[in-house]
Parts: C-alpha cells; structure tokens; sequence
C-alpha cells in the first residue's frame, strides 16, 4: 500500500511539471512575432507568367499547337523586340502580353499611356501609376514578327492578359485580332479564336514557323537585348547630366507643384509640358 502511494505521488508531480513546462513553451512562442515572407515585385511577376505558362501549355496539347517563350526578334536597326509568350496553331500565330497588375486599370487603344489605380484605404486614398499602353506594346511586337516572317500572310492575334487581381474599369479597344482579357479567361479566348480561324495553318506550316523564329532568337538572344537596354538608360544619364530631358531631349526647367500632396515641393520638369511629361524630384 505504502509503495502505491508513493508511486502516485511521483506520477503527480511528473504531471505537474510537464504542465508548467507546456505552459512556458506556449508563453515563450505567444509572445514570438511570426516571421512573414512577402513577395517581391519580380517574384509576383515571375509567378504570374509561370501560370500563364501552365494554361498555354495545357491549351496547346488540345489544340494541337506549339508554345515559344521569351522570344527576342531582331529590328532591321540591330534592336531587339522581346515576346513574352507566342503560340503556333492551325488557328494561327497568338503573340500573348502579360501584365501582372493589381488595382483599377483604365485605358483607350489610341492612349500613349494607361492607368493604373491602387486603393490604399479611406486615409491614404489611392495612388495612380502610368503603364505603357500594352496594346501597341504588343503591336510593336506583332510589326516585328511580320517583319521577320515577310512571307507569312495567315492571322495574327494580339492577346493582352492581366492578372485576375486585376479590375478593367474603362478599358475600350475596336481593332480587329485584338483582345484584352483576364488571365482566367484567357482559355476560354483562345478556344473561341482556334474554332473560327481553324485551318488557316498546315502542320508544316507551323513547324516552318517555328524552326525560323528559333533561328532568330537564337542569333539575338536575351544579352543583347540587356545590352541594348544598357546602352538607352547610358543615353538618358547622359541628356539628364546635360539638364536635358532624357524623353525628348528638350531643356528640362524648375517647377514647383501647386496642389495635391507634394504641394510647395520643387521638381524638373520638361519645357515642351504638356506635349512631354517627364518630371524628376529635386528637393
């Protein structure tokens, strides 16, 4: 009897440690901050044009089509134009734009420039960003490849696809072959294209198309077109040292903003206002 009360109470106090030990644990880890991961501006981008990537893929294997990525296309001028993704089908030569932009998007075809607003709350308010109007961004693209393809006279479809993040609040566009979509539609889009245009392209066609554009690239590939790029931000530095805009080359002259939340700071700003707009902080 006296040996099971002693083994009770030792089972007692076992418990009675192994509770306060637990109660410590659970105190130390409330009070540590949760360590966050956030993504980069570059890795959202990165991760957005890998789930394009996946969808073409799986469109391509039903339509019968080929995939081509990251293609740069030589400009007779010895510049580069950059595809990010371009499909090779019966249906047709697709040249997809990606955008991977959040927020309110506003925009017209014949705009230079599209906007993009972010709501950051009923105290901040928003913020309004400027994107290069992806339409003739892809046009450009598209005027390159036809270039390169001289005797290529089948359809070509320009596909401009955001991130479902994304809200198209005046976004107007007419021409024909032209589309401007969400990225979750952009299967539906392509289906609808394949089954009208279906037959515009042999199967030897296709893998004509492809072997040549693999040719280009190949001889223009991405370190050319980063030297390229390199050599245009060299220029602009140098117009900028010269007081000179580095858009247009006008004199650049000193403002100071007269409302909105800069109001009262000084900045440069080009003397051809409002035919050029660039502007850069000086205070």
């Amino acid at each position: 009897m006296g040996i099971l009360l002693i083994v009770s109470i030792i089972i007692i106090l076992l418990v009675r440690m192994i509770a306060k030990s637990s109660d410590s644990n659970s105190s130390q880890k409330s009070n540590c901050s949760p360590i966050r991961f956030t993504e980069s501006v570059e890795e959202k981008g990165r991760r957005g044009e890998l789930e394009v990537f996946h969808i073409v893929d799986w469109i391509c294997a039903s339509i019968k089509a080929i995939p081509m990525r990251n293609l740069y296309l030589p400009w007779p001028d010895g510049s580069t134009s950059q595809i990010d993704e371009l499909i090779i089908a019966p249906s047709g030569i697709y040249v997809i734009e990606m955008k991977n932009y959040k927020g309110w998007i506003f925009g017209n075809e014949n705009n230079q420039y599209w906007t993009q607003v972010l709501y950051k709350g009923t105290r901040e308010g928003s913020t309004k960003n400027r994107l290069y109007n992806p339409i003739r961004q892809n046009a450009s693209h598209i005027s390159c490849l036809r270039k390169n393809l001289k005797w290529y006279k089948g359809p070509i479809h320009s596909l401009i696809v955001f991130s479902d993040e994304a809200e198209f609040k005046d976004v107007t566009f007419n021409s024909l072959g032209v589309y401007v979509l969400y990225e979750s539609n952009l299967n539906r889009k392509i289906r609808e294209i394949d089954s009208v245009y279906k037959g515009s392209l042999s199967e030897n066609e296709i893998n004509d198309i492809r072997t040549k554009l693999l040719q280009l690239s190949y001889g223009t590939d991405s370190t050319h077109h980063v030297e390229k790029i390199y050599q245009r931000l060299a220029e602009k530095e140098e117009r900028l040292e010269k007081g000179l805009c580095p858009r247009c080359g006008a004199p650049l002259v000193v403002r100071t903003a007269k409302k909105g939340p800069n109001s009262g700071s000084r900045f440069l700003g080009c003397s051809r206002y409002p035919d050029c707009r660039y502007t850069r902080n000086i205070d």
